[in-house]
């Protein structure tokens, strides 16, 4: 029988259509802590931000920008989202290329129902 101390990495992998493109979400799942890409290329990675849960006093959970120099802070900010809402550290990669509010919110929206499957 596992336990939460055994290693464990399950990858799950969707796509959903935005204005006739695909958007593709990875999430590579481990012991506490979850890996999630969307992109619209092949596994690029130009962007990865850290997000750790709230902690004994804090307020807001912890965050940082580990790869790329995003001045919208995408990836920063869903983080922080994440881990709020399921109080476990979340790696974040966006690589949808652009400052479309729409596209943005579209895969914040689609990235969030996958995660939400996978954790309940």
């Amino acid at each position: 029988m596992a336990d939460d101390t055994d290693p464990r990495f399950l990858i799950h992998q969707t796509t959903h259509m935005y204005l006739g493109e695909p958007i593709h979400f990875q999430a590579v799942q481990m012991n506490k802590s979850l890996f999630v890409w969307a992109g619209k290329q092949q596994a690029n990675m130009k962007d990865l931000s850290i997000a750790m849960p709230a902690f004994g006093s804090q307020a807001n959970p912890a965050v940082t920008t580990v790869l790329g120099q995003d001045v919208s802070e995408q990836s920063r900010n869903i983080g922080r989202r994440l881990a709020s809402k399921y109080g476990m550290q979340f790696f974040v990669s966006l690589d949808i290329g652009s400052q479309d509010e729409m596209l943005i919110a579209f895969t914040e929206k689609k990235l969030s129902e996958f995660i939400k499957g996978l954790l309940t």
